[in-house]
């Protein structure tokens, strides 16, 4: 058995005792979801897909709740945040904190930012940025919204076509991608949690291809229903890979908080 000399846990593609991976499933975290927590196992070494056609008035909302429950529920969780289409909620993260009676700043600081503005920054996160970051910081969940939505957005299509390269390239570096957090996960025990639109003209596959879907442990569709805002909407969660299908509803109804200034200081 070939083991890392970090955390004693197995390396991808080597074999692990029953009794390890029991132990690895006593370390589950709680996303803080009623009905869902008990389907859903982020336990570690996993990789969950959240799919599905929202705007980004409604995923903005869902993207709080996860990164909020997973730091209330789990208070030594530290996050790491790749944000590849621009939906870090600083300020519904900070008015959430208060609404449970925490400080922002403390709940803001066990976040850890990186930005990518095109697929290819999205690549060197995975391969270079964020490996060094495990080296130096105790994270345990990576959570990246729309993973693949650079990588097949037009605007990387206009650059494909302009450099007389074909979307195969690009879908490439989607799977190199993805394939290297599944990779990290292995070897540093993390709960990788993404989100993605769906496919054209599917509604149970992600944009990505059966690559994504393939490399995640569990796979959410979330839908939400006609008429709904970022102030007063209902999201279905529907597991369809990992567990029993089952269907869990999300609402919110109220007035939007006037936002305040909260600086975040945490950038890798």
């Amino acid at each position: 058995m070939i083991q890392d000399s970090r955390n004693h846990e197995l390396l991808p593609n080597s074999f692990i005792s029953a009794d390890a991976r029991y132990q690895q499933l006593q370390k589950c975290l709680r996303l803080g979801i009623p009905y869902l927590d008990d389907v859903i196992r982020l336990y570690p070494s996993s990789l969950t897909l959240i799919q599905g056609d929202l705007p980004h008035s409604l995923l903005r909302p869902l993207i709080t709740q996860l990164t909020i429950s997973l730091l209330i529920n789990n208070p030594r969780v530290e996050l790491a945040f790749v944000d590849g289409a621009n939906l870090f909620p600083y300020y519904e993260i900070s008015q959430e904190a208060r609404k449970y009676g925490l400080d922002p700043l403390a709940i803001l600081d066990r976040i850890q930012l990186s930005r990518a503005f095109n697929y290819h920054q999205m690549t060197e996160i995975l391969f270079k940025k964020l490996p060094q970051l495990l080296e130096t910081n105790p994270i345990r969940v990576v959570l990246i919204p729309q993973i693949s939505s650079l990588h097949l957005s037009k605007e990387a299509l206009q650059y494909l076509e302009y450099d007389k390269l074909t979307a195969t390239s690009s879908i490439l570096e989607l799977t190199q991608a993805v394939g290297r957090l599944k990779s990290l996960s292995l070897e540093y025990d993390l709960v990788g949690i993404m989100t993605a639109e769906s496919a054209p003209h599917s509604n149970h596959k992600a944009l990505g291809g059966t690559f994504l879907a393939h490399a995640a442990t569990d796979i959410i569709r979330v839908t939400t229903t006609p008429g709904s805002n970022s102030t007063n909407y209902t999201l279905t969660l529907t597991v369809q890979k990992g567990g029993p299908e089952i269907q869990v509803k999300l609402s919110h109804e109220g007035e939007r908080d006037r936002a305040q200034s909260i600086p975040l200081t945490q950038f890798w």
